[in-house]
C-alpha cells in the first residue's frame, strides 16, 4: 500500500467492519513533530470545549473548521487522508472539522456511545451518510487510557435517535444495548502514527482516562461535495486546497 491508496481488502474490511486501520502510517519524524506542536500548545487549551460525561468527568476538544498553512493544517489538508477518505466514500470531499482530544491523566471524561452522523445530520443537515473521520493517533492509545471503542459492523444499522448525555448527545440506549448482541465490541488501541478510518454510523465511545498517560489524538472529519448541508448553519464550507506527503517535514523549514 502506498499513502494514496488501499489495498482491496482494506477497502473490503472498512465497507463491512465500519473502520479500517492503517498502522504507522505517519512515520516517526512526522509524529514527533505532531507531538512537539500539540504538547507545546497553549492555545489548545485556551480554545478547548469542556465536555462532561453522564457522571461529571470532563473531556477537552479543539476543534476547527477552516485549514490555513500552520502545521495541523498540513495533515488535514494532505492527501495521505483525503485521496484515501475519497476512495472509502466514493467521491470527492471536502473538510468539515478537525479537532485535538485531549484525555488527561486520571481525570479525562469519557465520550457515551455516538454516531458522528447523530450530530452532523441533526445538527449540520447533512441528509446523507457520506462522511468519514480520520483519528491519528498523538500518543498510544490503550484500553487503559481511554482509547476508542467500536461496535463492529454497526453502521449497517444506519442513524439512531441521539439524546442529551451529560455535555453530550448519546445514541438511545435500547438500540445500542440490542446492537452489542450482534456486533463485537473492538478496542482501537493504537501507537503514534497510526491512522483509523471509521464511517459516520459507525457506533462508537470511549472510557474515562484511569491511567497516569494522556491519551490526545487529532481528528480530521470530511463530508462528500455532494453532501453539503442543505439549510446553512455553522458548519461552512471551505474550498480543500490539498497538500503533498511532503508538507509535513517541510513544514518546519519553509
Amino acid at each position: 500500500m502506498t499513502h494514496l491508496s488501499l489495498t482491496k481488502d482494506q477497502i473490503t474490511e472498512f465497507e463491512q467492519q465500519g473502520f479500517v486501520i492503517l498502522k504507522r502510517y505517519y512515520n516517526d519524524d512526522e509524529v514527533s513533530l505532531l507531538q512537539q506542536a500539540a504538547f507545546n500548545d497553549e492555545s489548545l487549551y485556551t480554545r478547548a470545549w469542556e465536555k462532561k460525561d453522564s457522571q461529571g468527568t470532563v473531556s477537552k476538544v479543539c476543534l476547527w473548521q477552516e485549514t490555513g498553512d500552520d502545521f495541523y493544517s498540513m495533515f488535514s489538508r494532505g492527501r495521505r487522508l483525503v485521496d484515501v477518505c475519497e476512495t472509502l466514500i466514493g467521491e470527492e470531499v471536502y473538510h468539515t472539522s478537525t479537532k485535538i482530544m485531549m484525555k488527561e491523566p486520571f481525570v479525562g471524561g469519557a465520550w457515551e456511545w455516538h454516531q458522528d452522523f447523530g450530530y452532523w445530520h441533526r445538527d449540520n443537515f447533512m441528509l446523507y451518510p457520506k462522511a468519514i473521520s480520520c483519528m491519528i493517533a498523538i500518543n498510544k492509545a490503550t484500553p487503559e487510557n481511554g482509547c476508542l471503542q467500536v461496535l463492529q459492523g454497526s453502521h449497517h444499522l444506519g442513524r439512531l435517535d441521539h439524546n442529551k448525555t451529560g455535555d453530550q448527545k448519546g445514541a438511545a440506549m435500547e438500540f445500542v444495548e440490542e446492537a452489542m448482541k450482534y456486533h463485537p465490541l473492538v478496542n482501537v488501541e493504537l501507537e503514534p502514527g497510526d491512522v483509523l478510518f471509521f464511517h459516520c454510523n459507525l457506533l462508537h465511545k470511549s472510557n474515562q482516562n484511569r491511567s497516569a498517560e494522556p491519551r490526545w489524538s487529532m481528528i480530521s472529519a470530511y463530508n462528500a461535495i455532494s453532501n453539503q448541508p442543505f439549510i446553512e448553519n455553522e458548519a461552512v464550507y471551505y474550498p480543500l486546497n490539498r497538500v503533498e506527503d511532503d508538507a509535513i517535514l517541510n513544514w518546519k523549514t519553509s
